[in-house]
């Protein structure tokens, strides 16, 4: 389907999904593509990835009305080159996400909810946050998971550690939102969290 989702934050952030019910020949017919990301491409095997990558590139265009310029550090870090814009990226089975915004630092992780987290929960809770947390609240998990996850996009030049170095607060379940804290060596940021379902996924995302 085209275009799931699109949504403006403080006149400041920008947030558009693509749910992928498309085979790939479609998102194909759906954006030419100019000669460099022909390259880019047909360098991708994987047909999942392939689609994926098209949605991507599909929401850009839907929210930038026209031309960007989409480029990816060694790292993996996908940067805007034109417009100049901070882009985070994510995407589970079923949806592509994208939150960019042209003057605040943004993450953004989208997961589909799953009962197998509750196993992983020790890679990414703090002591103090799995003591608090009933480790069958799949909800919980997902989003202490999901907030880590777009926090980590935020700041992965600084390599900080899940368990360590981002934590999360003042969750508010009725409201959807909560305080993302980063702190490593002299660092300290306060992120706002915001998180709602999609279907069967958890979409999070913050804002500095």
């Amino acid at each position: 389907m085209p275009v799931y989702l699109t949504e403006e934050i403080n006149h400041a952030v920008r947030i558009a999904i693509w749910q992928l019910t498309e085979p790939e020949d479609e998102l194909l017919r759906l954006r030419r593509l100019s000669e460099r990301e022909n390259l880019c491409f047909d360098v991708l095997k994987n047909a999942n990835r392939r689609r994926e990558w098209l949605a991507i590139r599909l929401l850009l265009h839907h929210l930038f009305q026209g031309s960007f310029d989409l480029c990816y550090l060694l790292s993996g870090r996908p940067i805007l080159l034109e417009p100049n814009a901070y882009i985070s990226i994510s995407h589970s089975k079923d949806f592509v996400a994208v939150a960019v915004s042209e003057t605040r630092t943004v993450g953004v992780d989208i997961e589909r909810i799953r009962k197998n987290i509750a196993r992983l929960q020790s890679r990414f809770l703090l002591s103090e946050e799995a003591a608090i947390i009933d480790s069958s609240d799949l909800l919980a998990l997902h989003l202490y998971w999901g907030a880590k996850e777009a926090m980590y996009k935020m700041y992965s030049e600084y390599r900080p550690l899940f368990t360590q170095h981002l934590s999360l607060s003042e969750v508010n379940y009725m409201e959807q939102t909560a305080v993302g804290i980063f702190s490593k060596d002299n660092l300290y940021k306060t992120i706002a969290v915001s998180f709602r379902q999609i279907e069967d996924n958890l979409l999070v995302y913050c804002i500095e």
